[in-house]
């Protein structure tokens, strides 16, 4: 091309910067639609992500949808994500029910030219663009028995309350904790692994099985923002405080009456807000062919990330205490 300024111009646009701007700015000259879809809507944590999501949306000229299964259930993200389909959407963003259900409707999108960025649990890797890890594994993992072990015996007996079986993160995270604590905790033991299908009412009947069937159990870890609300309630009602120790991840206005009661004595997790608005940066810098699947962006105020393998990790673990818990609201 002989003319210089119309070659940079044309390589600008082709980065999906703005053309005449900083290379740092995200051009965002066409609105585009975005939907975000959780495990199922009306959970603390995801309605968290949509705040920021929403935030976000409005800076990058983003068309943004919140909308998901009224349930965890991996056919109800299905129907969802072929109803976004049929109406075009430009991306699609989702915490996975089950990775692998999930992934032949996500193909499909790809194959139309729709953008899929997962956050949080994961679909099949093939069935996205592009992943956003809430922390690493291994330190999460660390994070998630560190929140009971302080505070129990180094031989104690525990259970695990999840979400479902099939959650792609939760299992992820137990992996991870079995690991860490058959290095630093061999002696201690989990005696029995149950689900609350991420509903609290449902994770206070499984927390109420699980400290009746077992009066042994000193510490529950429960990996999901329900269940860990839902184990709390149910050592509580069982007057127990003091005697089991509740651990696990959930945002800081659900289990603060939990925390400040001494019930739940730390709780790992991060800012479901800025991720959510890291979301829909990624989003928008994937529909824009800006970011691959090997490479460092900025995401506004959110700071420089890097994308490996398609991966990109959000955040350490933030631990919520009684001490600090106050200055969290989310």
């Amino acid at each position: 091309m002989r003319n210089p300024k119309k070659a940079a111009l044309l390589v600008a646009a082709m980065l999906g910067f703005s053309v005449g701007a900083h290379a740092a700015n995200i051009d965002t000259s066409k609105r585009i639609h975005v939907a975000m879809v959780p495990k199922l809507i009306g959970l603390s944590v995801f309605k968290a992500n949509e705040k920021g999501a929403i935030e976000a949306a409005k800076k990058l000229n983003i068309n943004f949808l919140y909308t998901g299964p009224v349930t965890a259930s991996a056919q109800g993200q299905v129907d969802v994500f072929n109803s976004l389909i049929a109406r075009r959407f430009n991306v699609i963003t989702t915490t996975s029910n089950n990775p692998t259900e999930l992934a032949p409707a996500l193909r499909r999108a790809m194959k139309m030219g729709i953008k899929v960025v997962s956050y949080d649990s994961d679909v099949a890797p093939d069935a996205r663009d592009f992943f956003i890890q809430n922390t690493a594994y291994p330190e999460f993992g660390k994070a998630l028995v560190e929140s009971v072990a302080k505070y129990i015996k180094p031989d104690a007996k525990i259970a695990i309350l999840s979400s479902t079986p099939d959650a792609t993160i939760q299992n992820a995270w137990i992996g991870a904790l079995k690991t860490y604590m058959a290095a630093h905790y061999p002696k201690m033991t989990i005696v029995t692994t149950q689900y609350g299908q991420s509903s609290p009412s449902q994770s206070l009947t499984a927390g109420l099985n699980i400290l009746q069937a077992n009066p042994d159990v000193t510490g529950i870890i429960a990996p999901d923002g329900a269940a860990e609300v839902g184990a709390a309630a149910a050592v509580q009602k069982l007057g127990l405080t003091g005697k089991v120790i509740v651990g696990g991840c959930s945002d800081p206005d659900s289990i603060r009456q939990y925390v400040k009661a001494g019930v739940i004595k730390e709780s790992p997790l991060w800012d479901e807000v800025k991720e959510g608005e890291l979301v829909m940066y990624v989003a928008r810098l994937a529909y824009n062919n800006a970011i691959h699947k090997n490479s460092t962006f900025t995401a506004g105020d959110l700071g420089t990330f890097t994308a490996k393998d398609g991966v990109i990790i959000f955040s350490k673990p933030l631990i919520f205490n009684a001490q600090n818990i106050d200055q969290y609201h989310f």
